[in-house]
């Protein structure tokens, strides 16, 4: 037996859609989808976005670099981890090297794929593939010329603290933090 959601998948997969794009920017587009199914007509909005990763780095102390910059989007200043936008035809593992690089001027020697994460799959495309950066050594790149990163090395059960306070609300940070968790729990065994 078929479940609800495996038929509306496939409804939608196989319908004929008509795309309308709406913003082409640097960094993302917005298309509008419309296309009938069972359930009725679908109307939906989606941001198309060409993927990012983001890194733990964790120093010869145990301690996770962290990085704290102004967010415009939200009109904050955010704690969150390393992370940064795919290029075209970049590798995920390459992007995780210069990003880190960029953000925090350290350089991993041990990169580990902890999973990826859909940000937004309600009405946005991006997917952040996530790693543990370890082994690291000072080697900097120059940052995005827009941005002010100042690198706050704290220890995870502080972080986590942190994210139980409300004081760090960046989910890709707080999932990879579980993530990096869980991954600690099993390397113990």
């Amino acid at each position: 037996m078929q479940s609800n959601s495996d038929a509306q998948a496939y409804q939608e997969k196989k319908a004929k859609k008509v795309i309308t794009p709406i913003h082409k920017g640097g960094l993302i587009s917005v298309h509008s989808e419309n296309y009938p199914t069972d359930l009725g007509i679908v109307h939906t909005d989606i941001v198309v976005h060409p993927g990012a990763v983001a890194i733990i780095p964790v120093n010869e102390k145990g301690e996770i670099l962290l990085i704290k910059q102004w967010r415009r989007a939200v009109k904050e200043i955010l704690i969150e981890i390393p992370a940064g936008t795919l290029e075209e035809g970049e590798e995920t593992l390459d992007c995780a090297h210069r990003e880190l690089q960029e953000e925090t001027g350290f350089k991993a020697s041990t990169m580990i794929y902890l999973g990826m994460l859909y940000t937004c799959p309600g009405f946005c495309t991006e997917k952040i593939f996530l790693y543990l950066g370890k082994d690291l050594t000072v080697s900097s790149l120059p940052c995005d010329d827009t941005e002010a990163i100042d690198v706050c090395p704290m220890k995870l059960e502080e972080a986590l603290s942190r994210c139980d306070s409300g004081e760090i609300t960046d989910a890709k940070t707080i999932s990879a933090l579980c993530l990096y968790l869980r991954w600690l729990q099993k390397e113990k065994k």
